[in-house]
């Protein structure tokens, strides 16, 4: 998170010194976050809000900095991912959703058409190196949307790396915390972007550098050697005569508590005669710094967390703490979780804020997901919350899921085995098969609610248009977000069952045969972009794409060309095809609850 203006004030209290042949770990969502900043301030000028990197050139670009580190005799001996982060950060996390919300929301409203298109030559020129964290180039707007999967991206591509997969590391809390705890307990550098990292005592041999910091010895020699600008937390505490009244972290209290300057705070700890150290509030203020446990260090899931994607990792872990032992009271289990029982926070997706929201049509495929991870504790909880997007409107609370019992979740496992099945059957381009099982959701979903399908419009527009537009429109934009939307449900499909099953759990044969169905998922750099969409809309919709998915769903066929344009306003269908679809739904899911219905689920659109 950072304290502001730290990280500058501390600086000059740093040494510089060799970082060749020291051993580092590092901080490694700080990093993803660094390179990505990196990326987005190299964008051609013309381009429009959805110019992103692609998942693949960023990944490329993580391992090649870290590849020049080991060029350099810097022994890299662990990356550290987030893998749960404690209920204290629960506030922040919501303040920050909602303001990315808001964003989103005004950028709608400021760009009513769209955006621009992303030239061919984007990020074609990007020079990898050391210094690329230092972020040469124009400054980005803090309101421009962010890959929504940058962290997961990279570090699936870290994980599928020879060389660093085997040092990246998942963790059942706050990555910065692991990262303090290693260089406490071994020495050596930690490198991060987080200047909440300068009032942890790392120990007698431990030292924080910031990435921006790190430097060949000279930028115009070939010579191996790197140099970073190292800070050490006994050090400068003793150069500020702050040892003996609370060091450095004595100072950031003060800073936060009276929203005053570094050097103000630090006089103020040097005057102060109050017995501020054993004050409630400091006490809980150091408390924030500790590394706390919330998975035994035994316990058999850790085997498995380093391979999950860190949201994920999330909610397993909050569905094991739902485990109440004896000695647990209903408070402690309240501290562990947050405020609320059972929660995810879904990725930020760049998506019309107009529209439902893009994680709406792919609920059903996460209600399995959640369903069988309920297998894992003897308490099964009957819903969880997905915080999505958030709107200063409402109360600031997520959407309701409810979670269906093991019999539904078998009969829903089955009816997604089969689809997935004929699926590959109808269209057997492997690359297109996931795209088709993404516009089957939402033409299945828009059918039930009597909405025209946003995917037949597109199919439509890309049949009649006979090159790619001259810019994204939102309903392609929209569509996009949907598409991955259902993509990373699928994956947070994927990875539970696997962590069920790696946990010893016998998984139902409709359960298994549908983690087989998914073992051909694609990676997140494979995944379409809005800059892709339009051609392979124009491919599905040659294939007869359409009428597969019709025959599928047992509907008469969606007639692309007679699909209003206006795709904002639910339109009446015929009866007819109502009759088949309701017939459809009561055959398919007599032994389901009207309340767990996957359309139904999410009827209400005002916080969505």
């Amino acid at each position: 998170m950072g304290i502001r203006g730290f990280s500058q004030a501390i600086q000059p209290y740093g040494v510089i010194s060799p970082l060749s042949g020291d051993s580092v770990v590092i901080d490694g969502p700080a990093l993803v976050h660094r390179i990505s900043e990196a990326c987005m301030r190299q964008r051609p000028s013309s381009s429009g809000f959805v110019c992103h990197p692609p998942y693949s050139l960023l990944s490329r670009m993580v391992i090649i900095w870290l590849d020049e580190l080991r060029s350099h005799d810097v022994n890299v001996r662990k990356i550290y991912f987030d893998g749960y982060l404690p209920p204290s950060k629960w506030e922040v996390r919501r303040k920050r959703l909602l303001n990315q919300s808001q964003h989103m929301k005004a950028l709608v409203s400021s760009e009513p058409f769209g955006s621009a298109t992303t030239p061919e030559s984007a990020f074609s020129d990007l020079i990898a190196d050391i210094t690329f964290t230092r972020l040469i180039g124009r400054t980005t707007s803090n309101t421009l949307p962010k890959p929504p999967f940058m962290v997961p991206a990279v570090l699936e591509a870290l994980k599928n790396s020879e060389d660093w997969g085997p040092l990246v590391v998942v963790v059942p809390g706050e990555a910065d915390m692991f990262c303090a705890q290693d260089i406490r307990e071994n020495g050596g550098t930690l490198l991060t972007s987080d200047s909440d990292l300068l009032i942890q005592d790392l120990g007698p041999e431990g030292n924080v550098s910031f990435f921006w910091d790190v430097v060949p010895v000279d930028p115009t020699s070939k010579q191996p050697g790197m140099m970073a600008c190292k800070m050490s937390f006994h050090d400068i505490n003793e150069r500020l005569g702050l040892t003996n009244i609370g060091g450095l972290p004595r100072v950031a209290f003060e800073k936060q508590k009276g929203g005053m300057g570094f050097n103000t705070a630090l006089q103020k700890a040097r005057d102060s005669r109050k017995d501020t150290l054993n004050s409630l509030e400091y006490l809980t203020f150091l408390e924030e710094l500790e590394l706390k446990e919330y998975i035994p260090a035994h316990h058999p899931v850790l085997s498995i967390l380093s391979s999950l994607d860190p949201r994920i990792s999330e909610v397993v872990i909050q569905t094991l703490l739902l485990e109440k032992g004896p000695e647990s009271s209903a408070l402690d289990a309240k501290k562990l979780r947050g405020p609320e029982t059972l929660s995810i926070f879904l990725p930020i997706l760049v998506e019309n804020r107009d529209k439902r929201s893009a994680w709406t049509v792919s609920t059903n495929v996460r209600q399995i997901a959640y369903s069988v991870l309920q297998e894992l504790v003897h308490q099964r909880s009957g819903m969880i919350i997905e915080y999505r997007t958030l709107d200063s409107s409402t109360a600031l609370t997520g959407r309701q899921v409810e979670i269906p019992d093991l019999e539904e979740t078998i009969a829903n496992c089955t009816q997604q085995v089969a689809t997935l099945k004929k699926l590959a059957k109808s269209v057997p381009s492997l690359d297109m098969q996931w795209l088709a099982f993404a516009i089957y959701q939402d033409v299945e979903w828009s059918s039930l609610e009597q909405r025209s399908p946003l995917s037949a419009i597109l199919v439509n527009k890309s049949l009649n248009q006979p090159k790619n537009p001259d810019e994204y429109s939102w309903d392609l934009i929209h569509f996009t977000a949907q598409v991955q939307a259902c993509l990373y449900s699928l994956r947070i499909e994927k990875q539970i069952l696997d962590v069920v099953l790696s946990m010893g759990r016998d998984l139902p044969v409709p359960v298994q045969q549908l983690r087989d169905c998914l073992e051909s998922l694609p990676l997140i750099a494979e995944w379409p972009t809005v800059e892709r969409m339009f051609n392979l809309l124009s491919k599905f919709g040659n294939a007869q794409g359409l009428t597969k998915i019709a025959n599928i769903l047992g509907i008469p066929s969606v007639k692309v060309e007679e699909v209003a344009m206006d795709s904002t306003e639910p339109k009446k269908r015929q009866k007819k095809d109502q009759q088949l679809l309701s017939s459809k739904r009561h055959q398919r899911d007599a032994k389901t609850s009207p309340s767990i219905n996957p359309f139904a689920v999410l009827s209400q659109a005002s916080q969505d």
